[in-house]
């Protein structure tokens, strides 16, 4: 994730911080992207690579799906 600079956003920072009376509000609006970085693409590369750690190898972990609860 990569922090998303916006001038839009300072407008909006400085409404978010107020005083209430006895306490003092501070508040901060931020955006970030979703598309990976290089390093966390790099990351996810190896960890991908690494023996035992696809989603599929640790479904064996889980326990079987079961439709209901049985009560006793």
């Amino acid at each position: 994730m990569k922090f998303l600079e916006h001038s839009h956003f300072e407008s909006l920072n400085s409404a978010l911080n107020f005083d209430a009376g006895v306490y003092q509000i501070v508040g901060r609006l931020e955006s970030y992207s979703c598309k990976l970085v290089a390093s966390e693409k790099r990351l996810f590369k190896l960890m991908n690579a690494a023996d035992g750690l696809s989603p599929n190898d640790l479904e064996v972990l889980s326990p079987p799906d079961s439709g209901s609860f049985n009560s006793r």
